[in-house]
């Protein structure tokens, strides 16, 4: 009787704090005080966090009904979703981007040729959305695939959000299905699904700011479904779409070499290579400025980063600075790579080192890690999902007086913890990896 109760009181709580969230999510609709919008936006999503993080915990205690605590996790994972699917971007202007993006599509224009400020294209400026495009001055950065995408919902619905962020949530739900074949595949509390269907950052990014991310995050985890189930041929498609979507995911392709049966190979890097090739091959007319402004990008945007930061403190340069971090990334990858980690360890060993050395660490960069989470919980990069929205009070001095500085102090409060905890994390990993880690991951192994 006393641990019926004991599990009933934990789903009463669970229930509470589900709630809340959702009167939160609700509640950012009607935050109209432009001097503190961004502060109390912060403020609101470090509570949503904080009950996401009472929720992961009151999970780890309930120990049965299962399909039950399954049911309400996709229920207030959907409903969160849905409730911010009609807010406006303020975070972020990508989305109208790929609205313009696939508007210029569909008058016929390849999106990599011009830049939307360019003469070329003056007749075209009159959709509403124009004035809101990103960076106007240089041409897009997004791969075929994602520009397929957003050709597709500019088509349904012209240049309304939603049909973008629709697009996403059919994305998302794909996403939360695959992560549960992969709990089930490990022997996994199924409920650990919750680390990445519960997490204010997607929700926020995807259903606010209306992110393509998404899109890519579902790859990257088919990708790791279909390599832990040895489908070698669904693998090679699903990380070359992830590369399609987002450029970043092409470093995960020699973790490939070392987990796909070496017989096999062949087979994936030829199915790899075709859809690549497949999917580029409408937009090849224009040659090497296929490549859009992505040589631009790595070259002089920075953002919210912790190495590169320092180097820059001390340099003053940022191409030079962005040359040493790309050249620590390089030989870091390498390093892990001869280590021959166990695969969903390696995938996490990868991402964490983009975000330590890349130059660029918008906070909707780490959403590719929160479905890693589920099978290496760590404190590190829980503190710094939460710690990254923090980055956006760079928008409360931007919208008032149209300066782009970054704050110090925000960078210490997150990659402080950040790089405390991940010691500690390494440290708690190398242990546990010798007994229970290892009995679940270690068995990828046998594909090499």
């Amino acid at each position: 009787m006393l641990c019926s109760e004991n599990k009933n009181l934990k789903l009463f709580y669970f229930l509470l704090s589900c709630s809340i969230s959702e009167i939160i999510y609700l509640s950012l609709y009607f935050i109209n005080n432009q001097q503190s919008f961004y502060i109390i936006y912060i403020v609101s999503i470090t509570i949503c966090f904080t009950l996401y993080f009472i929720n992961i915990k009151i999970l780890s205690k309930i120990n049965d009904s299962y399909n039950t605590i399954l049911i309400l996790i996709f229920i207030f994972g959907t409903l969160y979703r849905l409730t911010l699917i009609s807010l406006p971007p303020f975070l972020s202007n990508d989305i109208y981007r790929y609205i313009w993006d696939g508007y210029i599509q569909t008058q016929g224009i390849n999106p990599y040729l011009y830049s939307p400020n360019a003469l070329e294209l003056m007749n075209y400026r009159h959709l509403s959305i124009y004035n809101s495009i990103n960076h106007p001055h240089l041409p897009t950065i997004y791969p075929p695939l994602a520009q397929m995408l957003f050709f597709v919902a500019f088509l349904f619905s012209k240049n309304n959000i939603i049909s973008i962020k629709i697009l996403l949530l059919i994305f998302e739900i794909f996403t939360n299905l695959i992560l549960l074949k992969i709990l089930d595949l490990l022997k996994i509390n199924p409920t650990n699904v919750a680390i990445y269907c519960l997490c204010p950052l997607p929700i926020v990014e995807f259903f606010i700011s209306g992110h393509i991310d998404a899109v890519g995050v579902f790859f990257l985890v088919l990708f790791i479904y279909t390599v832990l189930s040895k489908r070698v041929a669904i693998s090679a498609i699903a990380l070359s779409s992830a590369i399609l979507i987002k450029i970043m995911p092409i470093i995960f392709l020699p973790i490939s070499f070392y987990y796909i049966k070496r017989k096999y190979l062949p087979l994936f890097y030829s199915i790899f290579l075709v859809t690549i090739f497949l999917c580029y091959l409408p937009y090849l007319s224009i040659g090497y400025k296929v490549l859009g402004s992505f040589n631009t990008f790595i070259k002089d945007f920075y953002f919210n980063s912790s190495i590169f930061s320092l180097l820059h403190f001390f340099t003053n340069q940022s191409k030079i600075s962005s040359f040493i971090c790309y050249i620590f990334l390089a030989i870091y990858i390498i390093i892990i790579l001869l280590k021959k980690q166990d695969f969903i360890f390696t995938i996490f060993l990868f991402l964490m080192g983009i975000y330590i050395f890349s130059p660029i660490v918008h906070p909707w960069y780490l959403t590719w890690i929160i479905p890693l989470l589920i099978f290496i919980p760590s404190k590190a990069f829980f503190w710094l999902i939460m710690s990254c929205q923090f980055s956006y009070y760079i928008l409360i001095k931007y919208t008032q007086e149209n300066i782009w500085q970054e704050s110090t102090i925000i960078k210490l409060i997150e990659y402080l913890p950040f790089f405390a905890l991940l010691i500690w994390d390494l440290l708690r990993f190398r242990a546990i990896r010798k007994n229970h880690f290892q009995e679940q991951l270690t068995y990828v192994n046998k594909t090499s």
